[in-house]
């Protein structure tokens, strides 16, 4: 008997494993069984893993009478500490969307026109079965969301393609990624992006990376931040934020360098000649650095003038790391997304061998994890950018069965990759959606899938946060539709497709994958010696996972090679026809997009410049004057890939040779929340990729911008306003848009 099927009308506890007399197999205790104790109207919390990103948040959800009406974070789980982000808390409009997909669908229309009708569940997984069975193994692609690249859903989609000799699946992730996962390898011979002890240092450098912004684990480092700079009196740490665009992170910072975008790298080198210049490190550790970087850094003037910052503010960066012991150097974000991105995150991440930090208490820790679902090797993912080329013809095996899962390439990828009209060239695409997003629309085959708190879940944090943690969570509330876990359509595929694929796949569903895979390595987790398969399921499902403890220990190597070369970053568009550089950047709201079809984040304001229910362009006041154009005005924006309109937004903190534009927006549908609002950044992303890797370059772009006529910006205070407040209510710490201009110009200015 299943753990499912097995119903006890009394309450049992947690450590009860077996019924009396049980010997063939162990009796699991089903969780309905206290579900079916609650009183009408009675509150109870469940534990859940949120896979809005790959951070593998820990969250606590309030059911009452079966509905999720609340969402908390869960202080047990080391990821987020009780912390949980915007994206987190809108998880319930994600279940309850009026929009969502509840039935599996058949296109009855051209591909992209939106033409659906409704067939039943099992006829669209006949359809899979077919469409699997006649395409040759090598003819067939699987795209699946990058949180998924260390969770169950992406466990099972590499177990499946491995067993039918389909290439591994892709994963659509900020493609800054691949960059700093390389980056990591190459100056401190880590198998993936180490994890940066903020708490417990003293002085953080931040290159590029916008710790407290959608970037790895925001809600882990955020509260780390907070440690650092209030959980140990009498000693406060400092944060300096290098960065082209004065980000949340560069807001909060306790000094903010804007760096020209691409020249992320010297900034580092010249910081790090600094450093040796004045004998402040090691003999090892100047060895070591030397092995990375041979060559001669460039001088202070050098990096002054081409980054653009004051020279004595670049000496004294350098003089407080060396001087501080608990000092680090992050890396990441936009300064990866350059062409010669590779480079500018080495030079940031090497620096930490000269302050000789690995493995010391507030320094670079080597990444660890527990290996249940994730996995690094570079043969079980399939690079994005190889997939778009079979899907244009140019490479490889075409592609004439595509399975999208729970991603919108179409969306997320620049439009100068050319995926959407590369898939007119597929015979069939299948995805697994609970929303009509870009890349649905040009489905053969929909496949409604549960969301998040309706289905069983194995995680793995994408970003390690210094010990293992496993997040394992069951539905905290009925499913709705006919949906599955992607799990289960793989199962229920391979069950169509019989033979010896169907014998490796010989589970019920995801919870019994889920069982199967904890059993395997229950001896080697924290919890697993001495107790009962059920006892260690059921006590994992209670705490919402499996968690390491005791403060980070794992080392870097240290250097793996010699760096990239110094190189100037390529920029698309000459600077005569395009003369500005293009930063788009993730705004809190809703990262990528994800949650744009929920009014909740279409709601929440901007922390930074309060828009709300819209894109903008993040311009400075003195390029506006110079282009005739006013706060809100409809621009055109114009890059050699393609051009978008939105509003303008000025902003005192942006470079006058630089505009911002956020990302996640200007979906063609995704519901009635974001369909047609904004304008999609990715549109003016051309081709280009990062040197040395396959990632593509979204920071590389120019463009030439031009008023259109007058518009209308929604800003918190005025969306007040219009709804019948008197006057403009801003929140106590925000700051109405053109306020302090100057004192926000001169910080860009080096002036402070």
């Amino acid at each position: 008997m299943r753990r499912k099927d097995f119903l006890k009308a009394s309450a049992v506890g947690v450590g009860a494993t077996a019924l009396p007399g049980c010997t063939e197999e162990e009796e699991f205790i089903v969780q309905q069984v206290r579900r079916s104790n609650e009183l009408p109207g009675e509150t109870v919390w469940r534990s859940a893993v949120c896979r809005q990103c790959d951070s593998g948040c820990g969250i606590q959800v309030r059911v009452v009478d079966g509905n999720a009406k609340k969402i908390e974070g869960d202080e047990a789980n080391p990821v987020n500490r009780g912390g949980v982000c915007a994206l987190g808390h809108s998880l319930l409009q994600e279940v309850y969307n009026p929009d969502r997909i509840l039935q599996a669908q058949r296109s009855i229309g051209e591909r992209g026109s939106g033409a659906f009708e409704t067939i039943a569940y099992d006829e669209a997984v006949e359809q899979l079965v077919e469409a699997v069975g006649s395409t040759p193994s090598d003819r067939i692609a699987i795209i699946a969301a990058g949180a998924d690249r260390t969770s169950l859903t992406g466990e099972i989609w590499r177990r499946f393609a491995n067993a039918i000799g389909a290439p591994p699946p892709a994963y659509i992730e900020p493609s800054e990624r691949e960059v700093e996962r390389q980056a990591a390898r190459i100056a401190l011979g880590t198998d993936d992006f180490p994890y940066f002890d903020i708490a417990r240092s003293d002085y953080v450098f931040s290159i590029g990376a916008p710790i407290v912004d959608p970037w790895r684990s925001a809600t882990h480092y955020t509260g780390a931040l907070a440690s650092m700079r209030r959980d140990r009196p009498g000693r406060r740490g400092r944060l300096v934020q290098a960065e082209a665009r004065m980000s949340l992170t560069a807001a909060n910072a306790d000094r903010w360098l804007p760096v020209v975008p691409g020249t992320e790298g010297i900034l580092a080198r010249a910081i790090a000649g600094l450093i040796l210049e004045a004998g402040s490190a090691g003999t090892i550790a100047r060895q070591r650095y030397r092995s990375l970087f041979p060559d001669d850094p460039p001088t202070l003037q050098e990096a002054s003038e081409t980054c653009d910052i004051r020279a004595d503010w670049i000496e004294e960066v350098a003089a407080d790391l060396a001087a501080t012991p608990a000092s680090m150097v992050i890396g990441g974000g936009s300064a990866a997304a350059t062409t010669n991105g590779l480079f500018n995150i080495t030079a940031a991440l090497g620096l930490n061998i000269l302050l000789d930090n690995l493995g010391m208490p507030g320094g670079v820790f080597a990444p660890i994890a527990f290996g249940v679902t994730s996995s690094s090797g570079a043969d079980s993912v399939t690079p994005i950018a190889d997939v778009a080329a079979r899907l244009r013809g140019e490479t490889g095996s075409p592609v004439d069965f595509l399975i999208v899962s729970e991603a919108d390439p179409v969306h997320a990828l620049p439009a100068g990759v050319g995926l959407e009209a590369a898939l007119g060239n597929v015979s069939t695409i299948a995805a697994l959606s609970n929303s009509r997003d870009d890349t649905m629309l040009h489905a053969d085959i929909v496949i409604p899938v549960h969301t998040e708190l309706e289905r069983f879940e194995l995680v793995e944090p994408g970003t390690s946060v210094g010990v293992p943690v496993l997040g394992v969570a069951e539905p905290v509330i009925e499913p709705r539709g006919a949906g599955q876990h992607p799990a289960e359509v793989v199962i229920q595929l391979t069950r169509g497709l019989g033979g010896s694929i169907a014998g490796d796949f010989d589970w019920s569903d995801a919870e019994e994958l889920i069982e199967t895979l904890l059993e395997e390595e229950q001896s080697e987790l924290p919890g697993g010696e001495d107790v009962s398969q059920a006892a260690f399921f059921n006590a994992a499902i209670d705490r919402g996972g499996i968690f390491g403890n005791g403060e980070p220990a794992a080392v870097p190597a240290g250097p793996s090679g010699a760096a990239p070369d110094i190189t100037e970053s390529r920029f698309e568009g000459s600077a005569a026809d395009y003369p500005y550089m293009l930063m788009p950047f993730e705004s809190v709201r809703h990262r990528d997009g994800r949650g744009a079809n929920r009014p909740w984040i279409q709601e929440m304001p901007d922390p930074l410049s309060t828009v709300m229910w819209n894109s903008w362009v993040e311009m400075s006041p003195e390029l506006a004057e110079a282009l005739e154009i006013h706060d809100g005005d409809l621009i055109r924006i114009e890059s050699p890939t393609g051009s978008i309109e939105a509003l303008a937004g000025l902003d005192a903190t942006v470079r006058p040779d630089v505009i911002c534009i956020p990302f996640g927006h200007g979906h063609k549908d995704f519901g009635r929340y974001a369909q047609g609002r904004g304008a999609n950044v990715m549109n003016l992303i051309g081709s280009e990729q990062v040197d040395g890797t396959s990632a593509f370059a979204w920071a590389a772009t120019r463009v030439q911008v031009e008023r259109i006529g007058e518009g209308r910006l929604v800003r918190f205070g005025r969306a007040h306003e219009e709804m019948g407040g008197e006057g403009e209510v801003i929140p106590a710490g925000w700051a109405p848009h053109d306020t302090s201009r100057a004192a926000r110009t001169a910080l860009r200015e080096n002036k402070v």
